[in-house]
């Protein structure tokens, strides 16, 4: 299993709100496919997905605020 991370944005940039979900349970994904849509103190910014498998849970939705490290998307690794 991994976890798919909200990523450091920038210097000053601690929390960021979660604009956009593009996958669900169960959605197949590729390393570099776009998993959530962050917006942080001067940009958007998708989280893509570093693996490729399949997607085991998202913890967050739209409207959420989170901060830097926390996790976002769970993903069931391809073997």
């Amino acid at each position: 299993m991994t976890d798919v991370h909200v990523p450091k944005m920038g210097m000053s940039t601690v929390e960021v709100d979660v604009v956009s979900v593009l996958v669900a349970v169960g959605d197949a994904v590729q390393v570099g496919d776009e998993l959530v849509e962050i917006e942080g103190d001067k940009a958007t910014f998708a989280i893509e997905a570093e693996v490729a498998g399949t997607v085991a849970e998202v913890l967050v939705e739209v409207g959420d605020e989170r901060e830097v490290g926390d996790v976002v998307v769970r993903i069931e690794e391809a073997r």
